[in-house]
């Protein structure tokens, strides 16, 4: 890693150099052409040596400002190379203290859980001694019992599952753990917009307002006999 770090920073720094030497390469290009324009329009075209010497000068400097372009490109694409590598490597890295952190993790739950067992049926057993005439110690055994049998049930699914979780790490194939997920951005909805009523003509010209009732709420009163 510090390796390409060292490389993009060298390669970052030739191409600041690059990018000033190719403003004063424009600079020249544009000068030279500008010359070369104003002998073809101006100057005498039977002087042969004198238009020579500036159409060399335009095309030298426009081969110039091409090789700049040239080499900025291709440092440009070392460039992007290097970062690239460089990520990948760090990703590598990253992957791996996961999954080592990981592989700690799931050692120490499964250490942990046998003397877990172990000490609720001993917890379980205490119970048992009293759960004959005492309702509460006898509801907590059971329930104790109970959540002892789904623990042992779930923890030999996700014992597995979690024993080959590092190496899925480690090869790119789950993201490492913790790492917050995108979240879809939902578009704003526009709210609707009632209608244009278009106004009767002659209504406007009599000066009479519509008035829009449509979305009004409407009461109507029933009369029920009484029996």
């Amino acid at each position: 890693m510090q390796e390409l770090e060292t490389t993009i920073v060298s390669l970052t720094k030739r191409g600041e150099q690059l990018v000033v030497k190719r403003f004063a390469a424009q600079a020249a290009a544009d000068k030279a052409i500008k010359a070369r324009q104003h002998a073809l329009l101006s100057a005498d075209l039977d002087d042969h040596r004198a238009l020579d010497k500036v159409q060399s000068a335009a095309a030298t400097a426009s081969l110039d400002l091409a090789a700049i372009d040239d080499a900025i490109a291709v440092l440009a694409q070392q460039k992007a190379e290097a970062e690239h590598r460089l990520a990948a490597e760090r990703e590598r890295i990253e992957r791996g203290a996961a999954a080592e952190a990981l592989t700690d993790q799931v050692a120490a739950i499964r250490a942990a859980l046998p003397g877990y067992l172990e000490h609720s049926r001993v917890f379980v057993d205490a119970l048992s001694e009293i759960s004959l005439w005492h309702f509460e110690s006898d509801q907590i055994a059971r329930f104790a019992q109970n959540t002892m049998a789904q623990i042992e049930v779930a923890a030999n699914f996700a014992m597995s599952e979690l024993a080959a979780m590092p190496d899925a790490i480690r090869e790119g194939r789950q993201a490492i753990p913790g790492t917050p997920m995108s979240v879809p951005v939902i578009a704003p909805v526009e709210p609707a917009v009632a209608p244009l009523i278009e106004h009767n003509p002659v209504l406007r010209e009599a000066n009479f307002t519509v008035i829009d009732r449509s979305q009004e709420a409407r009461s109507i009163e029933i009369e029920v006999p009484r029996t």
